[in-house]
């Protein structure tokens, strides 16, 4: 048998590649907001014993993990578009993705100025949705579904 016939088909790695991407990020926000839990009920030193790392390597961790948002509500994301995320990684299902977006609480997306450009941040408005569908994190028919629900 040749190599090329042992190769997963071009859609299956492309698939295999975006959730194993996505896997890394939605672990990489669990782990900082689970550090950010630890260090209220745990010294630097007994996190750096129990993780195998130095104590100044936990305070610079805990010092990245400051700027990770808090999840909302419910969820266990802090925008739509990690909701999407968490779905391309296999964490969540179809159902369940289009549960959250449909319950989503969206902000009101900003104006553009003249030149479309946004000055103030687009976080937590529909155009993650319209992001994550764009990169491939959930398909059109997931967009249009929930696009569908949000507007009755």
């Amino acid at each position: 048998m040749s190599q090329l016939a042992e190769r997963p088909p071009h859609d299956e790695i492309r698939a295999q590649l975006l959730r194993a991407r996505q896997r890394v990020e939605v672990d990489v926000l669990d782990y900082k907001r689970t550090l950010k839990a630890a260090a209220e009920v745990m010294s630097q030193r007994e996190m750096a014993a129990l993780q195998g790392m130095s104590q100044p390597a936990v305070a610079k961790a805990l010092q990245r993990a400051q700027a990770v948002p808090a999840v909302v509500g419910e969820f266990n994301s802090a925008s739509p578009y990690e909701v999407c995320q968490r779905y391309a990684a296999g964490f969540i299902d179809r159902a369940e993705v289009v549960r959250q977006l449909v319950a989503w609480p969206y902000k009101p997306t900003p104006w553009a100025n003249e030149y479309g450009e946004y000055e103030e941040s687009l976080d937590g408005t529909w155009e993650e949705v319209s992001d994550a569908a764009r990169y491939g994190l959930i398909d059109y028919a997931i967009y249009d579904e929930v696009l569908k629900k949000t507007a009755e």
